[in-house]
């Protein structure tokens, strides 16, 4: 949605399947609507799934050695199948409703007890700070190696 001062106004969306773990709205001034297609919003959302993965990994040794004994006991601790159909955390940009950037891995690698409790808040400013200068960026990679 474009606003006075020539400011977009985008989306930051973390979710598992339905489920919003959190939501935020930044404005980005001077939006350059090429950047979607560029490698620096491709390698950057891809390094913020990597270390969302990483974390959510050390977070599950964490827990799993906490909770070493009564997982020795009983086993169905870990069981991480409580639905039946699959669990995907996505993470959306979007403008105007419309996504610009997905990116999904699966949540079901993880603790029920570790993939319930994301928690980006922390790292929220950061990722938005750097969202809205590869938004904003005047020139930009297209060159992907990996495809024609």
């Amino acid at each position: 949605m474009k606003e006075n001062n020539n400011l977009t106004k985008l989306e930051f969306l973390l979710t598992c399947n339905e489920n919003i773990v959190v939501q935020r709205f930044f404005n980005v001034r001077n939006f350059n609507k090429n950047a979607n297609k560029s490698t620096e919003l491709y390698d950057y959302v891809r390094s913020l799934c990597d270390d969302l993965e990483y974390d959510l990994k050390m977070r599950s040794v964490v827990y799993m050695l906490d909770n070493e004994y009564e997982i020795i006991q009983n086993p169905e601790v870990l069981n991480t199948s409580y639905t039946d159909e699959d669990e995907v955390f996505n993470i959306f940009i979007k403008a105007d409703n419309m996504t610009i950037c997905h990116r999904a891995f699966n949540a079901k690698l993880y603790p029920p007890k570790v993939r319930y409790t994301v928690d980006l808040r922390p790292k929220l400013k950061d990722i938005l700070g750097n969202l809205t200068d590869i938004f904003s960026g005047k020139k930009f990679n297209y060159f992907y190696p990996e495809f024609n």
